[in-house]
């Protein structure tokens, strides 16, 4: 379970009071703003960057805590080490814009890039065979040929920089959902947490699918924008369960 100690219990509160008060924030501002309007919304959430962030952290502190009652001690070094790299990846997103506004290129593609370490540290960990695997996992090489594609595509000028970010980073996704659904054949976690994986997986791909409709632009008003203003509203319900079920699927089997 996540809430058989005080500390997951506190930061499992903390969390559900921080997601009511950012999704309160964002649909306020919402019909404040008369709908979607790009500058508005952008000026008002400010908010909502110290929230998320907050959010990240207490889902961290929560993967630290829930990692000490892992069926393994390995895999609680993985759900530790992807939990840092995800809170880095939420700072980046968060707080370099709360910080530096006029950063918001550098702060996606650092979000981005940390979401890159976060997805491959979870492809190890869920194509492990057993305890004792140390193999390099071979879908290893989609993601250099993904890493090489985007530094060609920047080179020659095809694309810029954040969207071939955003392409490679499409391939560490899909490969790592793929994984994830692959993960209760491969024969290193108890059944019942192979589950938690896939699901939690499969959640995950549709909370970025909110992200990537989040990042659609529009003139004010527009359809477009509208759609990515509702996309964003949505996307810590999605997100926080996600990270939720990957944190469960380390806890200890009961007996």
């Amino acid at each position: 379970m996540l809430l058989q100690t005080k500390i997951q219990k506190i930061a499992f509160s903390l969390l559900a009071i921080l997601l009511l008060v950012t999704t309160g924030k964002d649909w306020f501002d919402f019909y404040t703003c008369g709908g979607a309007v790009g500058t508005c919304l952008s000026d008002a959430g400010i908010l909502q960057l110290y929230t998320k962030f907050a959010m990240s952290a207490m889902l961290t502190v929560l993967a630290f805590a829930t990692a000490s009652n892992a069926f393994c001690a390995r895999d609680a070094k993985f759900l530790r080490v992807a939990f840092i790299f995800s809170l880095l990846a939420d700072f980046s997103f968060s707080m370099i814009k709360a910080i530096a506004p006029d950063a918001g290129a550098v702060s996606t593609v650092l979000g981005i890039v940390f979401f890159m370490l976060f997805q491959t540290v979870l492809i190890y960990r869920h194509t492990r065979t057993s305890e004792s695997d140390k193999s390099l996992p071979k879908v290893y090489g989609l993601l250099v040929v993904a890493l090489v594609a985007a530094v060609v595509l920047i080179a020659t000028n095809v694309v810029g920089l954040t969207v071939a970010v955003v392409i490679a980073y499409a391939v560490f996704l899909i490969t790592s959902v793929v994984m994830g659904i692959l993960a209760p054949g491969k024969g290193f976690f108890p059944a019942e947490n192979a589950k938690f994986v896939r699901i939690g997986m499969i959640v995950w791909f549709f909370g970025d699918a909110l992200v990537g409709l989040s990042m659609i632009s529009g003139d004010d008003h527009s359809a477009l924008q509208m759609v990515a203003t509702l996309a964003n509203n949505f996307i810590w319900w999605v997100y926080v369960p996600s990270q939720l079920l990957v944190i469960r699927s380390c806890v200890k089997p009961k007996a």
